[in-house]
């Protein structure tokens, strides 16, 4: 599955640390030497996975990394190399699902509705577009509830790897880096353990998008 693919292909220095995943090329940019900084760390993103669809490309806040730096290694990595593998599958095989039957009934329709109720012609394309949206919706509300259910898989397996106290105080360190960068202390963050992986029905359909773009 393509991720964020004109940012992968915009990120054309030299990482800072290349990692070989199982055959995977995992490489890693500082997001200060780029014109994304503001766009996502300014919201408290930190850290953005890439694609091409084959191999990754990470953009970090080189200042979140120095503080992190052990949420970077590599059996760490691995376990989300796996987990977007299997995100893309999963969104794959949903909008097949989804996909072609819709099409099909679809130009069914359209095919009856031009030889025998052309009068209605403009009554039927409505409902045809609003199934089609409730459709999408379905489709979104499946596929999120899918990612959710892999991404915690995920953490879980993050966590017993890190162990109980090592993972607790890798989100600590987050929760720190967070405040000094935006210097308060009291407003909660969410954890880049769940924060990096933003994926999301939304964001599947623009990378499929941007695949057919490439």
């Amino acid at each position: 599955m393509k991720l964020n693919p004109k940012i992968y292909n915009q990120l054309k220095g030299t990482p800072f640390m290349s990692q070989n995943i199982d055959g995977v090329l995992v490489e890693f940019f500082y997001m200060d030497d780029t014109p994304y900084l503001y766009q996502y760390a300014g919201k408290g993103r930190f850290a953005i996975w890439t694609s091409n669809g084959i191999n990754y490309r990470v953009l970090i806040e080189r200042t979140y990394y120095e503080a992190i730096e052990g949420f970077y290694e590599e059996p760490i990595n691995r376990i989300w190399v796996q987990f977007l593998d299997r995100i893309g599958k999963i969104t794959k095989k949903i909008n097949l699902l989804f996909i072609i039957p819709i099409i099909i009934f679809y130009l069914g329709i359209a095919v009856l509705a031009t030889l025998f109720l052309q009068e209605h012609m403009l009554t039927i394309l409505l409902v045809l577009i609003v199934m089609v949206v409730i459709s999408n919706m379905i489709q979104g509300q499946i596929v999120n509830k899918r990612v959710r259910k892999e991404n915690q898989a995920a953490q879980d397996e993050i966590r017993n790897y890190l162990g109980e106290g090592g993972f607790n105080e890798m989100v600590q360190k987050q929760e720190e880096h967070h405040k000094a960068y935006f210097k308060f202390e009291d407003e909660p963050v969410e954890t880049e353990i769940v924060e990096t992986e933003e994926i999301t029905e939304e964001e599947t359909e623009k990378s499929e998008s941007n695949s057919d773009e490439e």
